[in-house]
């Protein structure tokens, strides 16, 4: 990049990130619309590099198209300006754009695990002292919601609503709330195998049947539920911890 004829350095640079943010926004809004960036445990190499690719093209169209505004028109108008002004941003912004797509590389590359786990006793029939009564208070004060821990399968956060999901053997199995996941795994800290393991999942440890996953994520088996339970990549170390510590005790 140089200076255009009545700018400074300076200045045509601040000019350049100024006339380009909006757009590349606007681009990057209508690529999350449109799915491009999912979550962690849904993350592909493929999906990753075309919408790096498409990114990188706009960056580089947009920074052509301003230096219409800038620099002097007549002599942009050819195809070795645009292409110059395509390797330029590559070069700007390869770093700062594929940093975050190597690391997930790393982690994609490490081979999924299949883990089922073993059931003790106590977990499938609590013994009556060492049941555990827990009051869950929705964030609006009006509702309370009472149950066993050894009921409980896993929470679901759905928008302003949280949904508890029990065992068959409670009735009703599936109780919806006004309240936040955050809040209610604030109430739930006290017991350590009722653990968040995803920002709108938290899960009965011991009502774990089975993982599978690498360190992208893990996909959780649990009692009376057909589908799987997401852990994501900030959570499985902390998941792994914690089932290893339960297994122990299963052996003991």
């Amino acid at each position: 990049m140089h200076a255009a004829q009545s700018y400074s350095l300076a200045l045509t640079i601040l000019l350049y990130a100024v006339f380009i943010t909006s757009p590349i926004i606007g681009i990057l809004l209508v690529m999350k619309h449109c799915g491009c960036f999912p979550r962690a445990e849904k993350w592909q190499l493929n999906h990753e590099l075309i919408s790096l690719l498409i990114i990188l093209v706009a960056i580089g169209i947009t920074v052509y198209f301003a230096g219409f505004f800038i620099e002097e028109p007549k002599m942009r108008w050819n195809l070795s300006t645009f292409f110059d002004s395509m390797l330029r941003s590559l070069l700007v912004v390869f770093i700062p754009l594929f940093l975050p797509t190597l690391i997930n590389i790393r982690y994609a590359l490490t081979p999924e695990t299949f883990q089922q786990y073993l059931i003790s006793r106590e977990d499938e029939v609590p013994a009556e002292d060492s049941v555990q009564q827990v009051s869950i208070i929705s964030k609006a004060k009006r509702e309370e919601l009472l149950f066993h821990t050894h009921e409980l399968i896993y929470v679901e956060s759905q928008g302003n609503y949280v949904t508890f999901y029990f065992d068959d053997n409670r009735k009703p199995n599936r109780v919806v709330i006004r309240n936040t996941i955050s809040d209610v795994a604030a109430q739930l800290a006290p017991y350590p195998f009722l653990m968040r393991v995803h920002r709108a999942f938290i899960v009965n440890l011991k009502q774990v049947r089975s993982k599978n996953g690498n360190r992208l994520g893990y996909r959780l088996k649990v009692n009376s539920c057909s589908s799987e339970i997401p852990v994501s990549r900030n959570n499985t170390s902390q998941f792994d911890t914690r089932m290893q510590t339960m297994q122990r005790s299963v052996h003991q």
